[in-house]
């Protein structure tokens, strides 16, 4: 994430704002608990997980759907940010060991690599709208649940 990080800021383009938001973005991300991303949020929050989402409903009703210990060695690497004003975006890779229930799936041990894609909206120095999609196919492929094959 350093990389990420030296190439915002020594961009010359970007107002002062864009670099508090683009930090305010990576503090969320890098948070270790739901209740330590809610310090970087509007009251309500409720971000938009296309992708995921469509797991979801997959899962049986009474199946636990994602935590912490899903993944539990999770680690992200940064790929792109792009920032504008009030929006940030960027992509990231999503590296871990499936060790804990996954949407009903049962822990496989297997290793994970996942893209995903994120769109933040800032207001007053907190994340107001965001919206990621994940590559939910990789993912399934990755645990055993969908055959790989040629497309």
């Amino acid at each position: 994430m350093t990389a990420i990080l030296d190439a915002v800021r020594d961009d010359p383009t970007l107002t002062e704002q864009e670099r508090a938001n683009v930090a305010l973005v990576l503090k969320f991300r890098t948070a270790s608990s739901l209740e330590e991303r809610r310090r970087y949020t509007v009251p309500g929050f409720k971000p938009s997980r296309i992708g995921m989402a469509n797991l979801f409903e997959t899962k049986p009703l009474d199946a636990p759907g994602y935590s912490a210990g899903s993944i539990p060695d999770r680690q992200e690497e940064f790929l792109d940010i792009i920032v504008r004003g009030n929006r940030v975006w960027a992509s990231w890779l999503v590296r871990g060991t499936h060790l804990g229930p996954l949407l009903g799936i049962a822990p496989t041990g297997r290793q994970v690599e996942v893209l995903e894609v994120g769109q933040w909206r800032i207001q007053n120095g907190l994340i107001a709208e965001a919206w990621f999609f994940v590559d939910e196919l990789a993912l399934l492929r990755q645990i055993g649940q969908w055959p790989v094959g040629d497309l």
